[in-house]
């Protein structure tokens, strides 16, 4: 009979493997930004005399990124399938009914995920059904865990996850700097300029393509070529994620992961 140490060890590896390639996400990430794949112009309006500022050039997110994180999906779902099947080993003395039918019982609702749930996890005791039943892996219920499960299914059935680039915000700090009235001491203006605060726009132009309009501003208003503007590469798949930072998507699928090992683990004691 395995220890708890044991099985406990399947469900750590895929966990700690989404982690490394959570990490790589963000060094993939990282590298894109660091060259620059945005590029910001201005042109005036010749009836309304106010600098409009929009992209100019974009680059496609490389294809690394969504297979990544996929990647790191795939090992969060399998982190939770492998739990499932050591609960089941577990509550039938290692003599699971249907080994290779075990999957940790999500669905779409709770209709289907009640037709479903003892199915997926043929031989287990009514108390460990009941302890997944709590943490409600439905949509309406759990809705990080159900997107776990949309965004895996998607994953393993199609090339890429639907990933691209949104308008991220502008600097508040320089735009307040801009309008600062004379009697403001030059230290108001150093110290508005030195926020990290981005004024988020309703319309984040997903996917970025080159003409979108980033900000205009007041009639006469000299272009600031230094004004910062901040992008965004993003998850977008309709109803699951729409324009959701991808290391974010990860993260916080990641962090309800372990959470749910955290629950649910001590059955194997």
């Amino acid at each position: 009979m395995p220890t708890y140490e044991e099985r406990l060890r399947h469900v750590v590896l895929k966990i700690q493997r989404a982690q490394e390639h959570a990490a790589r996400l963000h060094e993939h990430l990282r590298a894109f930004l660091a060259a620059t794949p945005y590029k910001v112009a201005a042109r005036r309006d010749n009836l309304s005399r106010k600098p409009i500022y929009f992209v100019a050039a974009v680059e496609p997110v490389p294809d690394v990124i969504p297979l990544v994180a996929g990647d790191a999906l795939q090992n969060l779902m399998a982190a939770l399938d492998h739990l499932a099947y050591q609960l089941v080993c577990k509550d039938t003395n290692d003599q699971p009914p249907n080994p290779n039918w075990i999957y940790f019982p999500m669905a779409d609702d709770q209709a289907k995920y009640d037709a479903r749930k003892t199915g997926k996890m043929a031989g287990a005791r009514s108390t460990t059904i009941a302890a997944i039943d709590a943490l409600k892996p439905y949509r309406g219920g759990d809705d990080v865990l159900w997107s776990l499960y949309r965004l895996n299914n998607i994953e393993k059935h199609r090339l890429l996850l639907t990933v691209g680039s949104q308008a991220g915000g502008i600097h508040l700090g320089q735009l307040l700097a801009a309008h600062l009235p004379p009697e403001f001491s030059p230290e108001a203006s150093t110290m508005l300029k030195g926020m990290t605060h981005f004024l988020m726009p309703a319309d984040k132009g997903f996917p970025l393509t080159p003409g979108f309009e980033l900000y205009m501003g007041g009639p006469d208003e000299p272009i600031n070529p230094s004004l910062q503007f901040r992008f965004q590469v993003v998850l977008n798949e309709s109803g699951i994620a729409e324009g959701k930072a991808i290391p974010d998507v990860v993260r916080e699928i990641a962090e309800r992961v372990e959470a749910v090992a955290a629950a649910l683990t001590p059955l194997l004691k």
